[in-house]
């Protein structure tokens, strides 16, 4: 399905009664070079996360999964000291 709209004057753009059935009122908006996309975003962001891993996080809380989550972002963030790799944009580690 494809629709034409138009932004109202605050910015708003309206998503049509039938889109919005099919895939749900909550989306991400993702800037690209050539386009701007919108995602629908699952209604329950862990099942959406569930869905897109299978069954590897199926015996631990999603408690656990959170705090490994944010460990591993800690230690990333200590790892790369300001120096990504400019060729993936990604921590090269310490220096």
């Amino acid at each position: 399905m494809s629709k034409t709209v138009e932004a109202d004057d605050r910015g708003r753009i309206v998503i049509p009664h039938e889109i919005r059935e099919k895939h749900g009122n909550r989306y991400r908006v993702i800037e690209l070079d050539d386009r701007v996309e919108l995602r629908p975003l699952e209604e329950d962001p862990i099942e959406g996360l569930r869905d897109a891993v299978g069954d590897a996080f199926d015996d631990e809380p999603i408690d656990e999964i959170k705090r490994k989550s944010r460990a591993a972002a800690r230690e990333n963030a200590t790892e790369c000291d300001g120096n990504p790799s400019t060729q993936t944009g990604h921590c090269r580690g310490p220096q």
